[in-house]
Parts: structure tokens; sequence; C-alpha cells
């Protein structure tokens, strides 16, 4: 029986993951579109929702968000991964393989594919500090998977060393300084990336540290609206 999905408080879930010979809770919450119906002839596109670290899955289920799902036919995975003190040093649990390198997000879609109409193959990564870091890897790992990246403030940046169709948009704050200048990160990355003939837009954000705030999500959702209706335009 395929579990039911609220609007308005989807039920949370979690899966474990192996991390140095001990298991790892990663926890998820899937939202549908307000005209989902539970027969499988339309695919939803997915925005996977990533918050920084320690993140929990809730972190996009507002009124914005879901107002924006159901007018433009997304789900919305959020996916929340957790911090280990002791770990820190070495930032393990900052990047430990399971979650850091999307092998808990794909696990987790290879659940949800069986029992709802999403498209694994349409994703849609919206993330603040470590949750951009990990959109922005994904997008390299996995390219035939991802359309887009909003990335907010990444916590680092893998250059990429070779084209990905995946369009890109960076946001970061103008003051932000934690720990370094992330201007000059996010500055560093927009510039590989143009080398490497990546769609990629960076915006600086007057005024703002280290913060994802409203304007960032609306220009999110407009970034996201603007791929998917040119995505459906060439398909």
């Amino acid at each position: 029986m395929v579990p039911a999905v609220f609007a308005q408080e989807p039920p949370e879930r979690e899966i474990s993951v192996d991390h140095k010979g001990n298991p790892q809770k990663v926890t998820y919450a899937l939202y549908l579109p307000a005209d989902y119906k539970p027969q499988k002839d339309k695919l939803y596109p997915v925005i996977v929702c990533v918050g920084g670290l320690p993140s929990g899955p809730r972190e996009c289920y507002e009124d914005n968000w879901n107002k924006f799902a159901d007018e433009n036919g997304f789900a919305i995975l959020g996916v929340g991964f957790t911090f280990i003190q002791e770990d820190w040093g070495a930032q393990e649990s900052y990047q430990f393989p399971q979650a850091w390198s999307g092998g808990a997000v794909l696990k987790i879609l290879d659940i949800l594919k069986d029992e709802y109409p999403i498209d694994p193959k349409e994703l849609y990564f919206l993330g603040i500090s470590a949750g951009a870091q990990f959109g922005v890897r994904f997008s390299a790992f996995r390219p035939e998977m991802t359309k887009a990246v909003a990335a907010h403030a990444p916590g680092g940046y893998d250059l990429p060393v070779a084209y990905t169709p995946a369009k890109i948009l960076i946001t970061v704050g103008e003051k932000d300084n934690d720990p370094i200048t992330r201007v000059e990160w996010a500055q560093a990355y927009y510039n590989s990336a143009k080398e490497a003939k990546v769609d990629v837009r960076l915006e600086i954000i007057p005024g703002i540290a280290h913060r994802q705030t409203e304007p960032q999500n609306e220009m999110s959702r407009q970034f996201f609206k603007e791929v998917v209706e040119n995505t459906r335009i060439n398909d």
C-alpha cells in the first residue's frame, strides 16, 4: 500500500547508511503538489532541498514553496543530514561518503520512485551552506540526473573539470566571511565553471552575510521555473 502524502505536514521517514562501520540516520520527507493522484501517467520533477549542517527535512515546506510546487508541477524532497561533533576536526561528518557523495539521496529516490510518480532524472537542487555545496557536487557526480542547482552561500566548491549540463545559480552575501570571504570562493567557482562552458550565474547579495533570505528563495523559484519551462518546450 502506498503511504499517504500530506500536503501540509509531509511524514518524516529515514534510511540508514554506513559511516565508519556504524549506521548513520538520514531523514527525508516528500511533498507532492495539490493535483497529485496515485497513478503514474505523470512524473513530477523533484526539488531536492538540503539545508545547512545539521539540517532537517522540512526546511522547504512552507507556503511559498508549497504554492510554487502546486502551480508548477514539482515534488519537493526534503533531506536532513546529521552533524557529528567528534568527527568535525577531520570533516568526516561533514562529508561522510554515503551522504555527501549523493549515495543517501540516490537510495531515497530509489525507494520513492516505486511509491510515487516522481522523475529521478529531473532533479532541481536547493541548498544553503553545506546543502548548497552538496547540490553543486551532485550536479558534477550525476549530471544525467540534475537539471538545475540553486546554491546559496555554499560551504565549499568542487571545481568543475569538464562541462556539465545542469544550470547553476550561486548566491552569496557580500558580507559572508564564514570562515573566509565566500565571495572570493564563489567568484573562483564561477570563473572555473565558465571556462568549462557550464551555464552558471553568480549573484552577490548586498547587505547580508551567511544567510538565505526570502528574496533569494524567490530568485530560486524563478530560476527553477525558467529551467523547467525550457525543458518542457524542448521535450
